[in-house]
């Protein structure tokens, strides 16, 4: 039984209309001799009757603070809608299928409510309906504890569903549906001349996901890696090949190793703090505060000046509030502040930073900060110079190795 998992994004089934082009996916890979599986998320987005994030704002009304507990109970719940929604478009279009939530697919979590991680997933029931030539369809983003507690996996949980499932019954590939035509080498909403990447590795993936490109969630990407499972990222509503997550097979990947990034990644809401030293004593207890509060910092730099960090501004606040508290003052502070991350780098770091220090430099634009990692090279900017940042250094880097430059 050759089994293909396709999952579909809220935008993807959000109207009858959408949802009929997401049967005709699933009839052509039925047609192509596969078993479909697939994952669906809730319908829509915040604002429409039965996103996730409406059924939330719904229950609030009533109670302001809802129980972990209970909050996953509702938030299932617009998975289940669609669901059944897919289910009856698929039985119209003459297809035998059926809708099972996380919980009757097998996929068994940590009990941490609202971010719980599948443990496992005992895929008997999906397997056997699929064996019996049904279409299967699963609520995405959802699973159940071992003691039977509805979970929820977090947002963008419904890729790590499909990824997940797709690995526990070795399905040759999951197709991961969305509104836009795979992983872009930036945002097209802010770098209109981004484009296709039209296959990538599972680390340059992974990059691009935790650094803020948000087609796919790196969770996603870290199970395909670990089962070695292409994902085949594609728009719903074309015709585009959209883009290949996979191993490098046919060396495809190695042969562009010349390029000195694969795409942009962004994040807002960013800042920067130093904190002076204080007396002695207060450091080792500020940074102990700091670790104990569950400080979540991109960049910690301890210097004989003071110690810099890089993190959201939620965690700048915090940081401040910390040292505070242990008797470190604040010696500078710059706030609205945006991360750029060129991922997938092949060249040297120094040269990757001098590239992009340089085109922002001829751009008129101040870089606050830069730093290096696996895969990535990152730099602070104002969050106001972000749009023509993320020009510059698409049309200096991305669009000139196009041209061969």
């Amino acid at each position: 039984m050759r089994i293909l998992v396709q999952k579909f994004g809220g935008t993807s089934v959000s109207t009858a209309e959408r949802r009929q082009q997401v049967v005709a996916r699933i009839t052509a890979a039925k047609a192509a001799g596969y078993a479909p599986l697939v994952v669906v998320s809730a319908l829509g987005r915040a604002g429409e009757p039965y996103a996730t994030d409406t059924l939330l704002t719904l229950a609030k009304e009533e109670c302001p603070v809802i129980a972990k507990r209970e909050q996953d109970l509702i938030m299932a719940c617009g998975e289940i809608v669609a669901g059944v929604i897919v289910v009856g478009a698929l039985k119209k279009a003459g297809h035998d299928a059926v809708f099972l939530t996380g919980q009757q697919a097998g996929i068994i979590t940590t009990p941490a409510h609202g971010d719980a991680q599948i443990i496992r997933i005992d895929p008997k029931n999906v397997t056997a309906h699929l064996a019996a030539g049904r279409i299967v369809v699963v609520a995405g983003f959802q699973g159940a504890s071992e003691a039977g507690e509805i979970t929820t996996l977090g947002r963008g949980g419904s890729d790590t569903s499909a990824a997940a499932l797709a690995a526990a019954v070795k399905a040759e590939v999951a197709e991961i549906y969305t509104d836009v035509d795979g992983i872009m080498t930036a945002d097209p909403r802010v770098v209109p001349a981004a484009c296709t990447i039209p296959v990538i590795s599972y680390e340059e993936a992974y990059q691009l996901a935790i650094q803020g490109a948000k087609v796919i969630h790196p969770r996603a990407v870290e199970i395909a890696l670990r089962h070695n499972l292409p994902l085949r990222i594609k728009s719903t509503f074309g015709d585009a090949a959209g883009t290949l997550v996979a191993n490098d097979r046919d060396g495809t990947i190695e042969r562009l190793r010349g390029r000195v990034a694969v795409g942009l990644a962004h994040k807002n809401g960013y800042g920067i703090i130093r904190l002076a030293w204080g007396k002695k004593g207060t450091d080792a207890a500020a940074l102990a505060r700091m670790a104990a509060s569950g400080l979540d910092a991109d960049l910690i730099n301890i210097t004989p000046q003071g110690v810099d960090i890089i993190a959201a501004q939620t965690d700048i606040e915090l940081a401040a509030g910390q040292a505070a508290a242990a008797g470190l003052s604040v010696a500078a502070k710059v706030e609205e502040c945006a991360k750029i991350s060129l991922i997938g780098c092949s060249s040297p770091a120094a040269a990757v930073v001098n590239t992009f220090v340089d085109l922002l430099s001829q751009a008129k634009i101040g870089v606050l900060h830069t730093y290096t990692g696996p895969f990535a090279v990152s730099g602070i900017v104002a969050a106001a110079d972000l749009a023509a940042a993320l020009k510059a250094l698409h049309a200096g880097v991305l669009e000139q190795q196009g041209k061969g430059g």
